[in-house]
């Protein structure tokens, strides 16, 4: 089942069942208020199998929404399921979501050996924004990535540098390349890079690369640390960025995560950073029948 015979006005509030907040109220509370609701409101109720679990009552969800209603998160497993998941490896590969860029979130980033930003522009986004998103990517990561709708393929490259590269969603769901990123690392900015890293990160990257930290009172550490980062050169800044947010994963915990999760959940889990008791609960709920959540 993939076309849910439901009302289009409902797919909005659907794809809110793949939002960290929805899940993480399930997990933790074993019940959501507005899940409960939508699937009321919606009729789901009584268009699905009453005896099936979460993870096939999410999945056939997400088959819908695929078709009818291709919000962020769609365009984020695709990237995390064709791309991560399909051209690289978690031992190799760090996923990041919503990761702060000056004013800006980069929607999704790919740590490896380099860095390389996706910036989702997918049917339901304007490009208002995308100009200024651009010009902040440009200052901290490597190569840069819009990805669209076949739609949308033509005012994306009006609006776009030659150097940032083009992908677009097919209708099918699978990631075709437009057209491939440029190497920009030789141009970012230290400072801004440093405003990303959290305190232990950029506190280890000066003891690397300075061989300690600066010998100052708490409330002057960031301020010491920023002025040192800011005269890296733009690729050992750059780099030096790169081997330390890839610390940020767990490679083992979120292999067995992935493995159990279906695979309209592999952005969540990405993203997510559940430890072991956590990710324990996360399967055993899976598996529960979704009925179990409306009552």
């Amino acid at each position: 089942m993939a076309n849910l015979p439901i009302n289009s006005k409902y797919n909005a509030g659907l794809s809110r069942f793949f939002s960290s907040g929805i899940l993480n109220e399930l997990l933790k509370k074993g019940y959501s208020a507005f899940f409960k609701e939508m699937i009321q409101v919606s009729g789901l109720d009584k268009t699905i199998d009453d005896n099936i679990t979460l993870r096939e009552f999410l999945q056939i969800v997400y088959n819908h929404l695929c078709i009818n209603y291709r919000s962020e998160y769609i365009y984020k497993n695709a990237i995390a399921n064709k791309i991560l998941l399909g051209q690289h490896s978690l031992k190799t590969t760090f996923m990041l979501t919503e990761f702060r860029v000056a004013d800006c979130k980069a929607d999704v980033v790919l740590i490896n050996g380099t860095s390389n930003v996706y910036e989702i522009k997918s049917e339901l986004d304007s490009m208002e924004r995308l100009q200024k998103q651009i010009d902040a990517y440009e200052k901290v990561f490597d190569k840069i990535h819009v990805i669209t709708s076949p739609s949308q393929i033509e005012k994306v490259e009006r609006n776009l540098p030659l150097h940032v590269g083009i992908l677009s969603l097919t209708k099918r769901n699978s990631i075709s390349t437009i057209r491939d990123a440029q190497s920009m690392k030789h141009a970012v900015v230290p400072e801004v890079i440093f405003d990303s890293l959290r305190k232990p990160e950029y506190t280890a990257i000066i003891e690397e690369l300075y061989g300690a930290v600066p010998t100052v009172p708490n409330t002057q550490m960031y301020r010491a640390c920023r002025d040192m980062f800011g005269k890296l050169s733009s690729k050992d800044a750059h780099d030096s960025m790169v081997r330390n947010l890839k610390k940020r994963g767990d490679c083992k915990l979120l292999e067995e995560f992935i493995d159990a999760a279906p695979e309209c959940l592999s952005a969540y889990a990405l993203s997510l950073g559940l430890n072991i008791k956590e990710t324990i609960q996360f399967k055993a709920m899976l598996d529960t029948e979704y009925k179990s959540f409306i009552v």
